[in-house]
């Protein structure tokens, strides 16, 4: 069985509002931020909620363990 891409829906609201917020603070006539830390923070945390969103399913392993039973 193959890992799953995953699509979670928090990481994406959080992703698409980071992204509206990135395209305001951005001066697209002078190709900077209008406040530099601010934006590159927005960048920043933007990058890591898409990462998330699409971050891949693991597989859920069953912990089994074994008790030896000394006689």
């Amino acid at each position: 069985m193959k890992d799953k891409i995953g699509f979670n829906i928090i990481f994406a609201l959080m992703a698409f509002t980071l992204g509206l917020a990135l395209m305001r603070e951005f001066d697209f006539q002078n190709f900077v931020f209008r406040k530099q830390a601010l934006g590159f923070l927005y960048l920043i945390v933007f990058i890591i909620s898409i990462y998330l969103t699409f971050k891949k399913k693991r597989k859920k392993l069953k912990n089994k363990t074994y008790h030896l039973h000394l006689i």
